[in-house]
């Protein structure tokens, strides 16, 4: 009370109020106040991830999207909105010395003691967040998390947006009849699958939000490609999407601006599932940008538009789709291939489904709660039996492969990743390289050329009227179809020195004037066969 009057504070407390917690934030000893003041948990529904300070906030919806369902997102905290929530939730003073003694006076935190604070990274008393999941998803002890809040075995918030039954904890034989008929027949089962191996892979991938915090680790591309346009591919996203929530954005050809993408969806969107859509017709799904995506836990880059340097975590479900997709470079051996062929004219005029509308099927709740259901039954149907395991060699992802294999192997479904050899054949860069170096092998066997005698052996000649291409189309171009330079085909070949493409094997060694070439060898099939295993046991 100060001049008989009472105090804000003396209010609140008479009036049987909590009053907010008082924090002195003059410089500097401000800044270890405000880090232990937030390390103790005076700002609510406030979590660390990776390091950094971030908050569960509501969203005001903009739109009647039903695949963006989360009621709630994470976001950073930054100096403006510290600043607003200790505004909210706390009362910030300064001492000022009077006559009389120190009086305490309400401030704001200055500027450089809020952005000091948010540069601590470690924070004991705050918990670890991950994500939030719509749907429940499998913890790593085998048990189902389906209750809403945080959950600390998972560092994950459940915020469902379709309530689902209770799932049974060991379903029994008519459970899991049920569930395999719903999800591989009823929903699944008018998809024109190019083989039984599609079928599986996208039973594996759709599974794989659910199954991720058991299995651990990565989880690889999922490539969804048809023959003709009107197929379903993007159905196939719905229903992933409908289940977990979607982040949908057209595909980026572009490896900087890609880049740029996963960044900003990654901190944007708390969406388990990520597509890029409808891969152009000329371009290949091959940039270096998404490889490095696939296999990074922590995605790590610079905030638009500054220096900083921001880490997020990678715990999404990536796809892509497009007709008759291409790839190059990693991405093959980082990719799972569904494929859909209706082996007809004009798929998109077809009737007589199971549900007629899959589309607006997904849009009801009833609908999407019954699939997940059933989705769940085979998951903890798989784990009470053991989740038995199938050895599967896939480079970067043995442990999400091996698991997978067994999974849908276990429910009866056949092939999964039969179809990796139909990746080859759409794997640009491997065909165009391997037509190459056997047009090569050819014309000159194993002898040893520098990169200038090379392009001198390109040269067309004339034959009539016309010229002649002596290696018919196969010698290399830049990316934009270009004749290269001795320089740049010479770069091309060392990168690619010691790779094998089909038979066909690139090698280099330095002549007696210390130059660089370059001679191919072609290997037997038994010796092609032999470093597959090889790679296999090893990878």
């Amino acid at each position: 009370m100060t001049d008989g009057r009472p105090s804000a504070e003396d209010i609140v407390t008479a009036a049987g109020i909590t009053p907010p917690p008082t924090i002195d934030v003059a410089a500097p000893q401000g800044i270890n106040n405000l880090i232990q003041a937030l390390d103790n948990g005076v700002l609510p529904d406030t979590y660390v991830r990776n390091g950094t300070l971030v908050q569960l906030v509501h969203v005001t919806a903009t739109t009647n999207n039903s695949n963006q369902r989360a009621p709630l997102a994470v976001v950073d905290v930054t100096p403006d909105s510290l600043q607003r929530l200790l505004a909210r939730h706390t009362r910030t003073i300064r001492y000022r010395a009077t006559r009389h003694g120190t009086e305490e006076v309400p401030t704001m935190p200055a500027g450089p003691v809020v952005k000091a604070v948010l540069t601590e990274t470690r924070w004991p008393g705050l918990r670890p967040l991950r994500g939030i999941v719509t749907a429940p998803v499998i913890r790593p002890d085998g048990t189902i998390l389906q209750t809403e809040g945080y959950d600390p075995a998972t560092w994950l918030y459940y915020a469902p947006a379709t309530p689902i039954p209770p799932i049974p904890d060991i379903p029994d034989t008519t459970d899991i009849a049920r569930a395999r008929e719903f999800v591989f027949n009823h929903v699944l089962g008018d998809f024109p699958w190019a083989d039984q191996a599609s079928l599986a892979n996208y039973v594996a991938l759709l599974a794989t939000p659910l199954l991720r915090p058991y299995i651990g680790g990565l989880a690889p591309l999922g490539a969804i490609s048809a023959t003709s346009p009107g197929s379903g591919k993007t159905l196939l996203t719905d229903i992933a999407g409908a289940l977990y929530g979607l982040s949908s954005r057209p595909w980026v050809d572009d490896d900087t601006e890609l880049r740029k993408a996963v960044t900003a969806t990654l901190a944007s969107s708390s969406a388990p599932v990520v597509v890029f859509d409808n891969v152009g017709e000329f371009h290949a799904v091959e940039q270096p940008t998404l490889a490095k995506l696939l296999t990074s836990e922590i995605w790590h880059d610079r905030t638009l538009g500054s220096s900083n340097q921001i880490g997020l975590p990678n715990d999404r479900s990536w796809f892509v789709t497009g007709n008759n997709l291409r790839f190059g470079g990693d991405i093959p051996s980082r990719a799972v291939l569904v494929l859909l062929d209706p082996r007809m004219p004009d798929p998109d005029q077809r009737t007589g489904f199971t549900i007629p509308d899959l589309a607006a099927w997904l849009v009801e709740d009833p609908n999407r709660a019954t699939l997940l259901y059933h989705l769940l039954v085979l998951a903890r149907a798989w784990i009470t039996a053991g989740a038995p395991r199938i050895a599967t060699p896939m480079r970067n992802f043995r442990g999400w492969a091996s698991a997978m294999a067994g999974f849908t192997t276990f429910h009866g479904l056949t092939g999964f990743l039969a179809n990796r050899g139909e990746l080859a054949v759409h794997d640009d860069e491997a065909t165009t390289w391997r037509s190459f170096l056997a047009t090569w092998h050819a014309r000159h066997g194993d002898q040893r050329l520098t990169a200038a005698e090379l392009l001198v052996d390109s040269r067309h000649q004339w034959g009539g009227s016309e010229p002649v291409d002596p290696w018919g189309g196969t010698f290399l171009t830049n990316r934009r179809g270009e004749p290269l330079t001795v320089r740049g085909l010479g770069m091309m070949l060392a990168a690619k020195r010691g790779r094998w493409f089909g038979e066909y094997s690139l090698h280099a060694d330095m002549d007696r004037t210390n130059t660089r070439v370059f001679y191919v060898q072609r290997h037997p099939t038994g010796d092609l066969a032999q470093a597959q295993t090889a790679e296999g046991g090893h990878q």
